[in-house]
């Protein structure tokens, strides 16, 4: 929970430093994580959430270099324990927008905050990398939006994290 509460004061940081820009937001939402080894699923799915700042940098008329930082709870049902993953993350993605509509593909590092319920010996890596790919919906001030995420790096036994996010913003 401490961490949690810090993790939150410093994504308030980060959006009271991009107070002067009108291309920044919040988004919290709905993740859907599992532990896949070799395209196959180890134990069951798991229900999460996220909770990210970020910031949209105009680079040409229609697209933008989307970056800011993401607290994210990944993991699974593994060998009957609830094995948790808790990752503080620096998303880097290019983003299209026409009109209401946007799409995004890019990538992260995750640095691991903490993990819970361990299953194995051996403890994950610190450090998770993945690549994402997204499409949106923007009305007003609101977003919503869905991801597709693959994990890119063998965090542990042969296992990547892969997971879908479905979101709600808030753009300032």
């Amino acid at each position: 929970m401490k961490r949690l509460l810090v993790s939150i004061s410093f994504m308030f940081l980060v959006v009271v430093s991009f107070a002067q820009d009108k291309h920044y937001g919040v988004r919290v939402g709905y993740q859907s994580s599992a532990f896949v080894a070799d395209g196959d699923k180890v134990g069951s799915s798991s229900d999460n959430y996220f909770l990210s700042v970020y910031k949209d940098v105009p680079l040409l008329p229609l697209f933008f270099l989307n970056t800011g930082l993401e607290y994210s709870k990944v993991g699974g049902d593994i060998n009957n324990s609830d094995y948790k993953l808790h990752y503080l993350g620096i998303p880097l993605a290019v983003k299209a927008k026409v009109g209401p509509v946007y799409a995004l593909a890019g990538a992260a590092f995750n640095v691991k905050v903490s993990d819970k319920n361990n299953p194995f010996e051996d403890n994950a890596k610190w450090y998770d990398t993945n690549a994402f790919v997204g499409a949106g919906l923007e009305i007003i001030i609101f977003t919503l939006d869905v991801k597709y995420i693959w994990g890119m790096t063998e965090i542990q036994n042969n296992m990547n994290n892969n997971g879908f996010q479905v979101g709600l913003g808030l753009r300032f």
